[in-house]
């Protein structure tokens, strides 16, 4: 039986040639590129890192797009400084949003806009080789996340204790990771996490309007306790709401630890931040589970405030 030519233009016919050249050329661009977009974020501070690592990760990925939000620019002088010093072929995205978290809803409001699907990088991470022949078979998931592989040999129990293993892809191990548990509610960590986050990969973005009230709720904490959210919070509670209930990950980057960053933050200020961000969640969305959150963080506030004294 002969072969099926239905849909598709035929080769004999000159007029056809423009269309057939188009299908090849998007053939090829399919089968060189992995991943549609390729992203990172940072603050003006460390943008040394997108020369030292981001570049490196574009050479591995070899994205369509490659973008980079850059918080705390406040002023043109910035602009023309980076236009000078950061590769042409990198699309820049400026900011003075502060804090990870609202950086972050920046980032998934555009790149949901686009529609395309998208791994999003930690700064400070070389991503391995071997995701760039996993991430084909990885994609179909609404959403994965990558864990780097020195937290990995150094004790990875704070993730395994809330994930399955899932499969295996070329020797590498996947699992899932649940992304909310009542679990810990009467001791540390996070009620809603993401996971490991070195690197995210969406193919299924959330809807704006849902983007739109966690804007809201996040705005309701005070700005200068915002960053005592981590993004992995942020982004469980996202992933939460869109009805995934667990993320699967493998490992597959290097992490570079910048060092900038102080040590443990105060409990009671990290309490008073997660309280005031679930209090705004149960006014967006009304909940019973960021009811929960409210309440867990409402006690480790006062738990911890004899440790501010």
């Amino acid at each position: 039986m002969a072969a099926s030519t239905r849909g598709l233009p035929l080769l004999t016919d000159a007029a056809n040639l423009p269309v057939v050249q188009s299908v090849i050329d998007k053939f090829i661009s399919e089968s060189v590129s992995t991943v549609m977009i390729l992203t990172t974020y940072l603050p003006f501070y460390r943008i040394y890192e997108i020369n030292i690592y981001f570049v490196n990760n574009i050479s591995i990925m070899q994205p369509r797009v490659a973008f980079v939000f850059i918080d705390n620019i406040f002023n043109d002088e910035q602009k023309k400084m980076l236009k000078k010093v950061l590769p042409d072929n990198i699309e820049l995205r400026y900011g003075n949003w502060r804090n990870r978290n609202d950086t972050w809803i920046e980032m998934l409001k555009e790149l949901q806009e686009m529609g395309s699907e998208a791994l999003i990088v930690d700064s400070d991470n070389v991503i391995d080789s071997s995701l760039a022949s996993l991430h084909p078979r990885l994609r179909s998931y609404p959403i994965y996340t990558v864990l780097d592989e020195e937290a990995w040999k150094r004790n990875p129990s704070q993730f395994l204790s809330r994930s399955r293993k899932i499969g295996e892809l070329d020797g590498t191990r996947i699992y899932s990771y649940k992304v909310f548990s009542t679990k810990n509610i009467l001791k540390g960590g996070s009620m809603f996490f993401i996971g490991p986050k070195q690197v995210v990969a969406i193919s299924k973005f959330p809807e704006k309007e849902l983007l739109t009230k966690i804007e809201r709720a996040l705005s309701r904490v005070d700005v200068w306790l915002r960053n005592f959210i981590s993004d992995e919070t942020l982004l469980g509670v996202i992933a939460h709401l869109m009805d995934i209930e667990e993320v699967p990950w493998v490992v597959a980057s290097h992490h570079l630890h910048h060092g900038s960053t102080p040590g443990k933050a105060t409990e009671a200020l990290v309490a008073a931040a997660h309280r005031q961000f679930a209090k705004g969640l149960m006014r967006e969305f009304g909940n019973r589970e960021f009811y929960l959150y409210y309440l867990k963080y409402s006690a480790s506030l006062l738990w911890n405030m004899r440790n501010l004294f």
